[in-house]
């Protein structure tokens, strides 16, 4: 016969898968089925423990990316989330938490495919402003962006690649502390049921701890 803590366990199993299956729906929605897919399957247990068995792949100071690469990481993530009035995806630790989750939950094609995206922002800005990427203004950073997504450069990555990259920032900042508590709604206890609240096209979705 099932216990009290049995029934809580199960109830609580429930509540978080029904969580994910929220947040994959949005991801889905914001970038993709094949994109949210390659992303939140790279956080799964089983691809994990997989991964975990593989040689990580690092330059030879122990690093996926160079200092020159982290950088334009590091603008890239400011472009993309900029502070306004929640932390930036820099402030909260995005261009650190993307080549981690590469390195330790995504294959070797998928690093090498971020890799590739970097490399071919930072040649494009050269191109067409000759300077490299984190020295450029933020117009011209978004110019840059906007042109890898929409095709519209001279480079041979697809934009999926660049999706994916994107994805993997967006996925860092809601999973973080901040973007999950301030950037979205949060309720650490949930309260009572609300059938109806009013909503509008500003209303926060909301943040689960189980999208960790």
């Amino acid at each position: 016969m099932p216990t009290n803590s049995n029934n809580i366990e199960l109830a609580s199993q429930t509540i978080d898968e029904e969580n994910r299956r929220l947040f994959m729906k949005k991801m889905v929605a914001l970038f993709g089925a094949t994109t949210a897919s390659a992303v939140l399957s790279g956080c799964s247990v089983s691809a994990t423990k997989q991964l975990a068995t593989q040689t990580v792949s690092a330059s030879k100071n122990g690093e996926l990316l160079s200092e020159q690469q982290m950088t334009v990481l590091y603008s890239i993530c400011e472009t993309i989330l900029p502070r306004t009035d929640t932390p930036s995806a820099v402030e909260v630790g995005c261009h650190k938490f993307v080549p981690h989750q590469l390195q330790h939950c995504h294959s070797q094609q998928q690093q090498n495919d971020c890799i590739q995206v970097i490399n071919a922002i930072d040649r494009l800005a050269e191109e067409t402003f000759s300077k490299t990427f984190p020295l450029l203004q933020p117009q011209q950073q978004q110019q840059i962006l906007l042109q890898i997504e929409n095709n519209q450069s001279a480079t041979s990555i697809p934009k999926e690649h660049f999706k994916f990259l994107k994805a993997l920032i967006v996925f860092g900042y809601f999973t973080s502390e901040a973007g999950a508590t301030q950037a979205l709604n949060f309720q650490t206890v949930p309260g009572g049921f609300v059938g109806s609240i009013p909503a509008d096209a500003n209303t926060k979705s909301w943040g689960s701890r189980a999208y960790y």
